[in-house]
């Protein structure tokens, strides 16, 4: 498997996030100070406010550290799940407006990689993934472990690959898949009747090779797209 990473935007959301925390740390460290030096009115005010601004950047720090600091990352996790296919098949991360995108003979890949521990299933009847069991409350919270909305992070994904394919004139996209994956070591995926596959990230290359014998696109139809596609790490 051929793998297009961007470097550049790795290296620079790491650093990114590692100067949020400390910036947050700063602030809170700054309230807490001036809210027991002296204060008035006004000053428990000011260092309340900066408190409440510390604790918005340590969510945004964290959600940061999850993706770009902890080791492995996304990327690194989607690129380990699927060693061994052939150079058929390019996964390109961060280098298109889709942070992981699987080219080859299975088709065009939405790779969706969550790190979510407990029961995951999906609800027909209310159409969405549902969380049963794993971190508490205040884990979910303060670590952002709560199950998001996952069709809908599918179908603003699927409007992204649109319109980048027509902004590269490559027409409509066709032979679009869906792939959710978990990769926590306490996520037990029981989902076989979601819209999109929804699996562990140890079963996402049996179904891509299942795929690509059922499938079997030719070069002549990749060949274009890759063509257009990014060609070397950025």
């Amino acid at each position: 498997m051929k793998i297009i990473r961007n470097q550049t935007k790795i290296k620079r959301n790491k650093t990114t996030s590692q100067m949020v925390l400390y910036l947050s740390m700063a602030i809170l460290l700054a309230g807490f100070l001036w809210s027991i030096n002296d204060p008035d009115s006004v000053q428990i005010t000011l260092s309340y406010v900066l408190i409440a601004i510390a604790y918005v950047l340590v969510q945004v720090s964290l959600y940061m550290a999850n993706k770009w600091g902890r080791s492995p990352r996304p990327d690194e996790i989607v690129e380990n799940s699927l060693k061994g296919l052939n150079d058929q098949f390019t996964l390109y991360n961060y280098t298109t407006p889709i942070p992981h995108l699987l080219v080859g003979p299975a088709g065009i890949w939405i790779l969706k990689p969550y790190y979510h521990s407990g029961e995951i299933t999906y609800n027909p009847d209310k159409k969405r993934y549902e969380q049963l069991g794993g971190p508490n409350i205040i884990s979910k919270w303060f670590a952002q472990e709560s199950l998001p909305n996952i069709l809908e992070e599918s179908n603003l994904q699927r409007k992204k690959l649109e319109n980048y394919f027509q902004s590269l004139n490559l027409g409509e996209p066709q032979h679009i898949f869906v792939a959710n994956i978990f990769f926590s070591k306490k996520a037990d995926v029981m989902a076989k009747n979601a819209p999109e596959v929804t699996v562990h990230t140890d079963k996402l290359k049996e179904i891509i090779r299942s795929n690509a014998k059922t499938l079997a696109l030719k070069e002549e139809f990749l060949a274009p797209i890759r063509e257009k596609l990014p060609r070397e790490d950025q």
